[in-house]
């Protein structure tokens, strides 16, 4: 068979992520590792192919959530230091431990499947405690030095100690930010890694607690590695104030128009009518739908349930040139609305008026990046070409 050119793509640009990467690696101290977080498909930009690119450029260890993803990059034959930070269950241990994947341990159980899983491979394993500091993502009542003893115990090779503060608004504990400031948790943590560093045979444990919020905000928190996702690609976390990063975008959603097509004056569009158009609209079919991750909806409806659908829709008329409230996609350097409901395979764009649009021209729509299958093709190229 011929091959075919896929007509719905993401375009990645290896050049951005590149750039992205050493712009991180500038901000961090010289003696800090850079961990390129890759989890979620490398948040949709292809996890093999991404994680190249950021060990290229600087980083030196990989941060994944399922063993499955370390799995993969260890078969891509990709060697780099990776830590899972989602503890393996009893059925992924072994897994994990012939894969040489770095641990998360947050209770006794975790060292226990890690021990049998060693012993039935007959390969060491290494593991990173992680201590909760607020955001109770894994509260425990285990001391973390009563883990690290447990762990020593049974041959589990404790080499990092870790934590996480969480964005504000996830509650009054729970704001990294206000925490780390505080100095208590940022105390209580570090007080914590400079006990066990003083122990025999931990001077090299690896501490982390900076993502890319305490990364801007407030640098003394690199310690000895960073964890760096959403920067990488391209993008800056919720609420941060400082964005003084050159960063490129990485990702674009394209697909092309494959049907051009009018209707008349007070005409519907897509499932349940729910949109009716106030002039005769020219309209354009594109072959992405919720299928491929876009939403049903606009964010902004489904997140107000009390809003009536049907007469927001009716009132958010193509005739006003610029339809307000709904997502936009950008043809021949211009935006135009989607309008309807999103189906599965295809969603409906108003082009009435970009009357020089053709069938077959590129579209560019908004994604939102880890809800993009995987199974539309990555296409790894500058974004300008």
């Amino acid at each position: 068979m011929r091959a075919m050119s896929p007509t719905t793509r993401v375009m990645v640009d290896p050049e951005a992520l590149a750039h992205n990467t050493a712009v991180v690696r500038e901000r961090t101290d010289r003696h800090a590792r850079l961990m390129a977080v890759v989890k979620s498909n490398a948040y949709g930009h292809g996890l093999v192919e991404a994680s190249r690119v950021f060990l290229e450029a600087g980083a030196t260890w990989l941060g994944v959530s399922a063993v499955g993803e370390g799995v993969a990059l260890r078969e891509a034959g990709i060697d780099a230091p990776i830590l899972c930070f989602m503890p393996a269950a009893p059925g992924e241990c072994e897994a994990l431990v012939e894969a040489r994947i770095t641990a998360t341990v947050a209770s006794s159980e975790h060292v226990t499947w890690l021990h049998e899983a060693s012993e039935a491979v007959g390969k060491s394993v290494t593991a990173h405690v992680f201590v909760d500091t607020g955001l109770a993502r894994m509260p425990s009542d285990q001391r973390a030095i009563d883990l690290i003893d447990a762990a020593s115990g049974v041959g589990v090779k404790i080499t990092g100690l870790y934590t996480h503060y969480g964005p504000p608004g996830s509650g009054a504990m729970a704001d990294g930010l206000d925490l780390f400031r505080s100095g208590v948790s940022a105390r209580m943590f570090v007080r914590l890694a400079e006990d066990l560093r003083a122990s025999a045979d931990r001077s090299d444990l690896i501490v982390h607690a900076a993502a890319s919020r305490l990364l801007l905000e407030e640098p003394q928190s690199q310690m000895d590695m960073v964890r760096v996702g959403t920067l990488l690609y391209g993008q800056y976390p919720a609420h941060v104030s400082k964005r003084d990063l050159a960063l490129r975008n990485t990702f674009e959603l394209r697909s092309r128009i494959v049907h051009l097509g009018t209707v008349g004056v007070s005409g519907k569009v897509g499932y349940g009518g729910e949109f009716r158009v106030r002039r005769e609209t020219k309209l354009a079919t594109v072959p992405v739908g919720y299928a491929h991750g876009l939403e049903m909806m606009p964010r902004s409806l489904a997140e107000r349930p009390q809003m009536a659908v049907r007469g927001f829709l009716s009132r958010t008329s193509a005739a006003w040139g610029r339809a307000r409230h709904l997502p936009m996609v950008r043809i021949r350097g211009h935006e135009a609305p989607m309008i309807g409901r999103i189906a599965m395979d295809h969603c409906t764009v108003d082009v009435t008026d970009l009357p020089e649009v053709e069938l077959g021209d590129d579209v560019a729509l908004p994604a939102r990046r880890t809800a993009i299958s995987p199974d539309v093709p990555r296409v790894y190229q500058p974004l300008g070409e």
